[in-house]
């Protein structure tokens, strides 16, 4: 029952975001392949559709991330009806994953409709298929976001509100994209979220790149991490 009254609360955002990012990987292949098929540069196509993913439709998945976190259970707490569900017969880890699950499923299926409707449309344009391991884009764009889902879904919860939850989720959001730029300063390698996305996409449609599976890990590990510590914290708070 609770699964489906966050699929209802987060319904219209799922919606929206899936609209807009299918637009996007529809429309911008289109004015892609024609410039580089009559270039001939299929390569340079093919790399130009990563970057279509990895920066525009990853910056709109990021921003999904950012609002699917806001009917959480940090929403149940300001509408004072968490009182009402712990009184459910349940243990309170089930609120806090099920609504969690229901925001990263909805996020999955963003990223795949992302990435499948660009390589259709490039695929179907351009009339031949470079790499399919384009699609493993999947993997990288659906880690890396849910990592940011995960850690605004945490601060709604310590915050007690939606609002904050995503504004300090928002925030910090910008200061990790900052990150690879305080790198270049000091001569140094930092990676973003956004730098790890990029660098998996990127991947897929050069052969001389390596995938980065190691920040693929790490980001995999964090996306669990908060909603445990989201759950630790329920579990210790006051309705």
């Amino acid at each position: 029952m609770y699964f489906w009254k966050c699929c209802r609360d987060t319904r219209s955002r799922f919606i929206f975001f899936l609209i807009v990012i299918t637009a996007v990987g529809v429309f911008f292949p289109i004015i892609l392949v024609p410039i580089d098929v009559r270039t001939g540069d299929v390569v340079r196509l093919w790399s130009d559709v990563t970057d279509v993913l990895g920066i525009l439709c990853s910056i709109l998945a990021l921003l999904a991330a950012l609002s699917m976190a806001a009917p959480s259970i940090g929403q149940e707490f300001k509408e004072q009806t968490l009182g009402f569900l712990l009184t459910r017969p349940r243990r309170r880890r089930y609120w806090i994953w099920t609504c969690w699950a229901v925001g990263a499923c909805e996020l999955g299926l963003v990223v795949l409709i992302a990435v499948v409707a660009t390589v259709g449309t490039v695929s179907f344009i351009s009339g031949r298929v470079y790499t399919w391991r384009l699609l493993v884009a999947i993997l990288p764009m659906f880690i890396g976001t849910v990592a940011v889902y995960s850690l605004t879904y945490l601060l709604t919860v310590l915050t007690r509100s939606s609002e904050q939850g995503i504004s300090y989720g928002m925030g910090i959001l910008i200061i990790d994209l900052f990150i690879p730029l305080v790198g270049l300063y000091w001569h140094v390698h930092l990676s973003s979220v956004m730098s790890f996305i990029i660098a998996g996409c990127r991947w897929t449609a050069s052969p001389k790149l390596a995938f980065p599976l190691g920040q693929l890990a790490i980001y995999a590990a964090v996306a669990l991490a908060f909603p445990l510590a989201a759950q630790l914290v329920l579990e210790r708070a006051e309705a």
